[in-house]
């Protein structure tokens, strides 16, 4: 038996869901059935009661899912027992956090070339949220978050780099001053509901949230750094995204009170064969 079966299982396991699965592992609908037909026939067993659409596991299918779990676990401590010296091998699925995703992944794929020519990676990205709860139900191996005061303590956490906060706004804003400015000019907000959001929100209520002008809330870094060089209003971001997307027309203004950092972190779940390559994978997103 192929142990591709398997995984194809799992993951409809973990998923519920036929379509789902074959979106993750980038397969089509038809090779998912497929596979959990041949599987079927190996094992000579019914793991699917398809009077339900989509498909519902039986009780047999969830204790032989429950298995495959095992039988994959086992198959990569094998791959990572023969692992010759510091370099990965082996597939990986790993997350991204979208603020973070633009600058770390060149870096990533540069070292991954050199120094992992044998390992094989699949990436997407997402809210720090979105990727954590993939990492604990096994779509992620692994994935680089925001680190925020709701990081879900059954992860394995490896802080990768701090990135102080600062201000971005439009030249002409520059002479008013920040609390002037916060008067006269929209603030643009990523997202309060995500990791970098809250430290963002955290701020704003310290320095001044209350005598905002108005407040825009987006979704998008890139959006946002937009709005600044166009005049619509002002930011606070992490450093490096503000020096990477500002021009001429942008000014910044650092913090009143430093010391207010976002935090990139690598998560893999505890225990798990990945956590045990966590240090090889953290190496790889370091410049």
């Amino acid at each position: 038996m192929q142990t591709h079966l398997l995984k194809t299982l799992l993951k409809i396991s973990q998923v519920q869901s036929f379509a789902l699965a074959a979106e993750h592992l980038n397969m089509t609908l038809s090779a998912v059935s497929m596979q959990m037909k041949s599987l079927e026939q190996q094992l000579d067993a019914s793991l699917f009661d398809r009077k339900f659409r989509p498909p519902k596991l039986t009780p047999l299918g969830l204790a032989v899912a429950e298995k495959a779990q095992v039988v994959i676990d086992a198959e990569q401590a094998m791959i990572d027992l023969c692992e010759r010296g510091d370099q990965l091998t082996g597939r990986y699925r790993l997350g991204f956090v979208s603020t973070a995703s633009a600058r770390l992944l060149p870096t990533f794929l540069t070292n991954a070339l050199r120094r992992a020519p044998d390992a094989k990676f699949d990436f997407e990205t997402g809210l720090s949220e979105q990727l954590e709860e993939k990492v604990l139900n096994g779509q992620l191996d692994a994935a680089v978050v925001t680190v925020s005061g709701q990081t879900d303590d059954r992860l394995q956490t490896d802080i990768l780099l701090q990135e102080r906060l600062i201000f971005a706004a439009p030249r002409n804003l520059g002479p008013l001053g920040l609390k002037a400015m916060m008067l006269v000019a929209p603030f643009l907000h990523f997202m309060p509901s995500t990791g970098i959001g809250k430290l963002i929100a955290q701020e704003m209520t310290r320095s001044g949230d209350g005598i905002l002008h108005s407040k825009l809330v987006l979704d998008s870094v890139e959006a946002i750094m937009e709005c600044v060089k166009n005049g619509v209003g002002f930011t606070l971001l992490p450093e490096p995204d503000v020096l990477r997307l500002a021009d001429s027309n942008v000014i910044t203004i650092e913090l009143e009170e430093p010391g207010l950092y976002r935090e990139l972190a690598l998560v893999t779940l505890p225990n798990s064969p990945t956590a045990s390559s966590s240090g090889l994978l953290k190496n790889l997103l370091i410049i």
